[in-house]
């Protein structure tokens, strides 16, 4: 009985460790996939106020487009970024071309730290 049990802990052992780099990789990228809405700018909830419920960065993991939008004082939406680039992962790193992105993902949550000053928090829908 005591060999099964330990049989048992050393494959799932084995087949815990056995999870190679590609794998990791193909997972990072799954996590991109979809398309994030912003709910929060440096750390105020702006998932019901206009125009910010309407920006987004959506990915397929290949390519990231970004759609933001800044509320002006009268009210209206100002574009701030409409653009879609070629993304790489690599290292735990999303790049659009040379630069690193400041993102991070946890579970439905991704954070992006535009600067210094900037921080947006995006929800998977």
């Amino acid at each position: 009985m005591k060999l099964k049990r330990k049989i048992l802990i050393v494959l799932t052992a084995i087949f815990v460790l056995s999870c190679n780099k590609e794998e990791i990789a193909e997972d990072e990228t799954v996590a991109i996939i979809g398309q994030w809405f912003l709910t929060t700018v440096n750390e105020i909830d702006v998932s019901s106020v206009a125009c910010y419920n309407e920006s987004y960065i959506e990915s397929n993991g290949e390519r990231i487009e970004f759609y933001i939008l800044d509320r002006l004082e009268d009210g209206s939406c100002q574009q701030v970024l409409n653009e879609s680039s070629a993304l790489t992962i690599q290292d735990d790193f999303y790049y659009i071309g040379d630069e690193a992105l400041d993102m991070y993902i946890e579970g439905r949550i991704l954070t992006w730290r535009v600067d210094f000053e900037t921080t947006l928090v995006f929800q998977k829908r």
